[in-house]
């Protein structure tokens, strides 16, 4: 009888813990194919290699990637073909990831529409023609609504879709409404428990990060009432820091109110080229923070949605890079190129 009991109570662990293994194994081929992808256009030699080129056409001859298809004849074309290859690039780790962690790869590509959004909201509120392609399911039908919206119609649309907006906004207080939905969203997304601290972190370093780069930039240059721009909910800075932050007067007494944190160490680094360059210095500092603790969050998360955050990251930061080198070496802006490119 003791053995029938201690067989059954095996047997009743062993089908609580399957869903679990089931889902590690399904993070194997993915994981193993992130990590066999390399991430060459954050690379600081290939990035300053591809900033010495002279035209578009040498531009698409030396981005030998499976990742990245340059196509087109101008530079816009060409910009176009890295937004849809990092597109792929998105879809191609959705579908190789386990079905349950897919709609947290929805929400991200929502997030990266959230730019074509704001982007067609300034131009309705300007009167200029509204363009722009959307990648998710989300933001395509949102930006079909607004392509021909006029400018009162911008705030029903966007209330339609889940944005708290109000008529009386400024753009500015849209495009901060935009952001905050978009970090609500991959907050919400419904994962295994397994995957939750992960994506946590992830999402509210990306807050943290963006309240730091709000408040420098507008100490920079003088903006006011930032308090309505900033976040909610970051991982390592309270509302209280925030809050000292904003009272702060100068950009370096901002940055040694940060001592303690991850955030401190790279703005750190930053502080001589702050000085000749501005805030653009401190912003690139952050984002290579970003990739930093992306690979942190992949290193302690192997066996789940940590690699897939890391690509991610990388993959978005190579697209961004890209898109700077084409068109600054189509206006022979290379100089301006890289102070805002993002190297490691």
């Amino acid at each position: 009888m003791i053995e029938l009991l201690i067989a059954v109570a095996g047997i009743a662990v062993m089908v609580r813990l399957i869903p679990s293994f089931m889902l590690y194994a399904g993070f194997s081929y993915p994981n193993a194919k992130f990590s066999a992808i390399p991430n060459s256009y954050i690379k600081e030699r290939e990035v300053a290699r591809l900033l010495e080129l002279k035209n578009l056409e040498d531009i698409k001859n030396n981005v030998v990637s499976r990742d990245f298809i340059l196509e087109g004849e101008t530079a816009r074309e060409i910009q176009q073909s890295v937004d849809a290859s990092l597109v792929r690039i998105i879809s191609m780790a959705k579908n190789d990831s386990p079905s349950k962690i897919q709609c947290f790869y929805d929400a991200y590509l929502e997030k990266i529409d959230a730019e074509t959004i704001k982007k067609a909201v300034k131009s309705i509120m300007e009167g200029t023609e509204t363009e722009g392609v959307a990648f998710s399911d989300a933001g395509k039908e949102l930006l079909e609504k607004l392509f021909g919206a006029e400018k009162e119609d911008i705030i029903p649309i966007l209330r339609e879709h889940g944005y708290n907006v109000v008529p009386e906004m400024s753009y500015d207080d849209i495009e901060n409404a935009i952001d905050r939905r978009s970090m609500e969203q991959l907050l919400s997304v419904r994962l295994p428990a397994s995957c939750r601290k992960a994506r946590d972190k992830f999402v509210k370093t990306m807050i943290d990060i963006r309240n730091i780069k709000t408040i420098l930039r507008g100490k920079q240059y003088g903006f006011e009432h930032l308090e309505n721009y900033i976040l909610p909910g970051g991982w390592e800075l309270s509302q209280w820091q925030i809050r000292e932050m904003l009272k702060t007067g100068t950009i370096p007494e901002i940055i040694s109110m940060l001592e303690g944190t991850s955030y401190m160490p790279y703005l750190r680094q930053a502080i001589t080229e702050f000085e000749t360059e501005g805030v653009v210095a401190l912003e690139r500092a952050l984002d290579r923070c970003l990739i930093q603790m992306a690979g942190d969050i992949s290193n302690d998360n192997t066996l789940a949605l940590g690699p897939g955050i890391r690509f991610l990251v990388e993959k978005e930061l190579e697209a961004r890079n890209l898109k700077i080198i084409v068109k600054a070496v189509a206006e022979g802006l290379q100089e301006d190129a890289r102070k805002v490119v993002v190297t490691v």
